[in-house]
């Protein structure tokens, strides 16, 4: 996920180029001293080490710089959906863990790019498409594996659970990020396991499919009794089935 100490350019001998992380750092570490607004794409490149050419075609505006190991995590978390052998819950719930690792594991990027984005609401509204993007993978996921059209409403609620249960454990740990790792994981299996006592139960209902519902208008002329009413419109009911 954007980790490695280097990587190959697409040329057979070509020079090697920054890793995605390395990039993504630089450009933090300018965005903190100088600003978001201030830095511009020439100077993470040459922070990077890098061409502004090269910046651009890889990565396009800094927006996508910010967010660039966001976007290959994503990636990483929906191959692992598809090729779990899991029970569908524990699968998404085991791919919520690799969401919260793939934070945890990089302070030095994550923390200052949450300072960011609460600054700056463009950044916000980024990080909330990112969001409704792995929930939507998720509720997919658990509608598709549960084998039935009717089951898009409870696998879109559980998914909003699995989402919700992360993000509290995050935000935990990003206000204190100094805060022993084990005491972290241990919140974030407490918050699963609440999920998953909710979501069995939620999985296991019917979706009502109200497809076979029917309108029936009645007009009649005033005065018409009850009984003659009622009789109006149980010929209209036999008529129409």
């Amino acid at each position: 996920m954007g980790n490695g100490a280097q990587e190959r350019s697409a040329g057979r001998n070509g020079p090697p180029r920054a890793a995605t992380r390395e990039v993504v750092l630089a450009a933090v570490r300018l965005f903190t001293e100088d600003g978001f607004e201030s830095t511009t794409m020439e100077g993470i490149a040459t922070a990077a080490g890098m061409s502004r050419r090269s910046l651009f075609r890889r990565f396009g505006s800094k927006e996508d710089i910010l967010f660039a190991e966001h976007d290959e995590l994503f990636t990483t978390v929906v191959a692992y959906l598809e090729a779990s052998p899991d029970e569908p819950l524990e699968a998404v719930c085991s791919a919520a863990r690799l969401v919260l690792q793939g934070y945890l594991r990089d302070p030095e990027v994550t923390v200052p790019r949450y300072r960011l984005v609460r600054a700056h609401p463009r950044l916000r509204d980024r990080e909330v498409a990112m969001t409704a993007r792995y929930q939507s993978a998720f509720s997919r996921f658990l509608a598709d594996r549960e084998g039935s059209e009717g089951r898009s409403l409870p696998a879109g609620v559980v998914a909003a659970s699995v989402i919700a249960a992360h993000n509290h454990v995050l935000r935990s740990w990003l206000r204190e990020p100094t805060e022993d790792g084990r005491r972290v994981w241990a919140r974030f299996d407490t918050a699963m396991d609440l999920v998953r006592r909710s979501a069995r139960t939620v999985l296991a209902a019917e979706e009502d499919l109200p497809s076979e519902n029917r309108v029936l208008v009645a007009v009649y002329p005033g005065g018409t009794d009850r009984e003659a009413l009622l009789r109006r419109i149980g010929a209209a009911v036999e008529q129409d089935s």
